[in-house]
């Protein structure tokens, strides 16, 4: 009996190989479109009836605008995911021909609440006549402003910058990766891979994509420069990009997508998604934004600005989802203050000091009123069905 199970074994393993060979095999036959449309046509004349058929009525079904988005090519749901998060969110003044001394991310009316009056005051005096104040911001509450740090500031940086290229041969490897890769390394602390969690994958690509769109934006209006032109040591381990350095948009990025799923995964919703240094998704993004600096291709006030703006992001994509509205205040970052409460007043970026700036207490940041607005169908429905894979997650 064990001898026949055994060649049975055997068998089975031989038509396992048989299978692995038959397909290799297949994979290994490149057909062009070109070929494949003939020999689709040349099979279709075959087999279809002399005469014509009798119509068949579409039988429509009811689906939800997430459950459609689901169906249709990857790139275009995630346009669709992009345009309806960029319809509420606008980025004032319009860059001008000098860099700007602050920029102001604002939340857009309609797409808000209708304000109560205290909330009208709290915009006023938030717009006032401070410098980059835009007409076009009128209605619209207050996500995140942002000030560039001064001339002086970036002196000071420099310092660390120097002493952080002793990191380079360490940190090569992940800093290579991580110019066109960063969101493996946060699949790599949550089981969240895209044949199970497809839909969670769609929103950390949202965040992404989002963290580009507006980081760019703002980037064009402050026109900072990059390490390397202010001394020649610098000499970045990577091409230095073509924009501008403040905000990082890898700060940027790596805090929007922990943020994002630090708020999607916590076990009590009605609590607010905390950043926490004990967090593996914060630390990691810390780490990802840090190692821009490592490379010589950022200040650390890039990183301090590019993740208050991920975060902010997060948040807001949160709001339209209807999955939080506390979690997402208003701030107003002075970059020029970042480090002054830090323990010998350094001004580099690290985790620890970020979290202690967003409980309110440090000079650098002021925290003011959450900024609510209404669900949009499209962002919730998304949202929910990823919330459920989540909870699948042990299926």
């Amino acid at each position: 009996m064990a001898l026949n199970n055994a060649h049975n074994a055997h068998n089975a393993h031989n038509a396992h190989n048989a299978h692995n060979a038959h397909n290799a095999h297949s994979a290994a036959i490149e057909v062009d479109q070109a070929l494949m449309s003939q020999a689709i046509n040349i099979a279709r004349e075959g087999i279809i009836d002399a005469t014509p058929p009798k119509t068949d009525k579409p039988d429509r079904k009811d689906l939800s605008p997430a459950q459609r988005l689901r169906r249709i090519e990857y790139d275009f749901a995630q346009s669709i995911l992009l345009s309806e998060m960029l319809d509420s969110l606008i980025v004032v003044p319009a860059p001008k021909e000098t860099p700007l001394p602050d920029v102001k991310l604002m939340a857009r009316i309609p797409f808000c609440k209708e304000k109560t009056s205290s909330e009208k005051e709290l915009a006023e005096a938030q717009a006032g006549d401070a410098p980059g104040k835009d007409d076009s911001a009128e209605n619209c509450s207050l996500l995140l402003r942002l000030t560039q740090p001064t001339d002086e500031d970036f002196a000071r940086e420099l310092k660390l910058i120097l002493g952080y290229a002793t990191l380079r041969s360490e940190r090569l490897p992940e800093i290579t990766v991580q110019t066109t890769d960063i969101v493996s390394f946060f699949k790599s602390i949550l089981p969240i891979p895209a044949q199970r969690a497809r839909m969670v994958n769609y929103l950390i690509d949202l965040a992404m994509n989002l963290s580009t769109a507006i980081v760019q934006r703002i980037k064009l209006a402050f026109d900072a420069p990059r390490p390397d032109v202010l001394s020649t040591q610098v000499q970045p381990m990577l091409p230095t990009p073509l924009h501008a350095s403040y905000p990082s948009g890898h700060a940027t990025q790596a805090f929007a997508v922990a943020m994002l799923l630090t708020i999607l995964t916590r076990e009590d919703n009605t609590k607010p998604a905390e950043v926490s240094p004990d967090s593996q998704l914060f630390r990691m993004a810390a780490r990802i934004a840090v190692n821009r600096t490592v490379a010589g291709v950022h200040f650390p006030s890039d990183s301090a600005s590019g993740a208050l703006l991920g975060i902010t992001l997060a948040r807001w994509i949160a709001v339209r989802a209807g999955a939080t509205s506390p979690d997402c205040r208003s701030m107003d970052f002075h970059a020029e203050k970042w480090g002054d409460g830090a323990p010998g007043g350094t001004r580099d970026f690290y985790l620890a000091l970020l979290c202690e700036v967003l409980k309110g207490l440090d000079p650098c940041l002021t925290i003011n009123q959450p900024v609510t607005g209404p669900d949009s169908v499209l962002i919730s429905g998304v949202w929910e069905m990823a919330a459920d894979e989540w909870s699948n997650r042990w299926s």
